[in-house]
């Protein structure tokens, strides 16, 4: 492969990185200031992206976002693994019962990575199979903090930006930590307008037989559906699903 070829591989994952991070979609102007990249080649390589269908553009917005065949991508590599014990029919049933929007997630490096999601209402904001949040400021991100192993914990910890999204967000590690002393003792995380102060939710830990996190699964709702009250009401019913759903991966619950 040559040097060239290798250099464009690079900057596309460069791109697609930034582009599957972000909870919005961004702008050309944007794209090239987070790469560092010339614009002729941030736009070149945007051009071969979007042709391909890993990146989507708005022509509305004038803006881009993680494309159809990268979230086909992400959805095809997971039902290779056990996750896929976690069935449709199952969030289906989780959702009309709860009446919220449901989510399914795990940790990648460190971050939260959106793996299946079923909506009760549409939103524009609604997190998309493929997308990526932060740990401190989701309700699946304190889940994996919260009941993850201790060694590993203390790692994403340090390298946690603390980045303040709202002023709801919990901006440091000692408030962190403190909160996820909370979840344990719960037994579920919950968030209040912490990453977009419009969103509220709650997540519970899904684990192996080793009783480790392999997913978190998530209800959650704008908060003119739903206060974070009436979420938390129904963590009863969402923490005996995620024991159900644990079960299947050899948990004894």
């Amino acid at each position: 492969m040559s040097d060239n070829h290798s250099s464009i591989i690079s900057k596309s994952v460069q791109l697609l990185d930034i582009l599957a991070v972000s909870t919005n979609s961004l702008s050309y102007t944007e794209l090239v200031a987070a790469t560092g990249f010339s614009k002729s080649s941030t736009h070149r390589i945007l051009s071969i992206l979007v042709n391909e269908g890993l990146v989507e553009f708005s022509e509305s917005e004038k803006s881009y976002s993680v494309g159809p065949k990268l979230i086909t991508w992400a959805r095809a590599a997971w039902q290779k693994t056990d996750i896929n014990l976690i069935k449709d029919i199952d969030l289906i049933k989780l959702r009309d019962e709860s009446g919220m929007n449901v989510a399914v997630s795990v940790l990648v490096e460190n971050a939260v990575l959106f793996i299946r999601t079923v909506d009760k209402q549409s939103v524009r904001y609604a997190p998309k199979v493929g997308q990526q949040s932060p740990l401190h400021c989701t309700a699946a991100g304190k889940v994996f903090l919260a009941f993850g192993d201790p060694v590993e914990r203390e790692r994403l910890l340090s390298e946690i930006e603390y980045e303040k999204f709202t002023d709801r967000t919990i901006a440091t590690r000692a408030a962190l930590q403190k909160e996820l002393v909370g979840v344990r003792e719960k037994g579920f995380a919950s968030v209040k307008g912490e990453e977009m102060l419009q969103i509220s939710g709650i997540a519970v830990p899904v684990t192996d037989y080793q009783a480790r996190v392999v997913a978190a699964i998530s209800l959650w709702a704008p908060s003119k559906l739903a206060t974070i009250e009436e979420l938390i009401a129904t963590a009863p019913a969402l923490m005996d699903f995620g024991k159900g759903i644990s079960a299947r991966f050899g948990q004894m619950v």
